[in-house]
């Protein structure tokens, strides 16, 4: 797939200090990169209301990402720590 990246996810990138989430991202984007579709990337879940938005967990981490272009183009539009706002923006 081919990977976009919106400011919203290259802010929420720089905030971050936890080097395990910095790994685990790198390996996920890896994997998006390497996928033919979100269907080959374990936890994968629709977003609520949203027909091309999903998140993909990982630890306490979040990755909300949208299709732009089915099967072909993924925006990256944010990497944060779960918590009671997470889903502030997506709901």
């Amino acid at each position: 797939m081919i990977l976009e990246y919106s400011k919203d996810f290259d802010k929420s990138v720089k905030k971050l200090k936890d080097k395990i989430a910095l790994t685990r991202l790198a390996k996920l984007i890896d994997e998006l990169e390497k996928a033919a579709d979100l269907s080959k990337i374990s936890n994968v879940e629709p977003i609520a209301n949203h027909s091309r938005m999903y998140r993909i967990t990982r630890g306490d981490f979040r990755l909300f990402v949208e299709y732009v272009k089915w099967d072909i183009n993924i925006l990256l539009l944010e990497y944060v720590r779960r918590n009671e706002k997470t889903y502030r923006n997506y709901n």
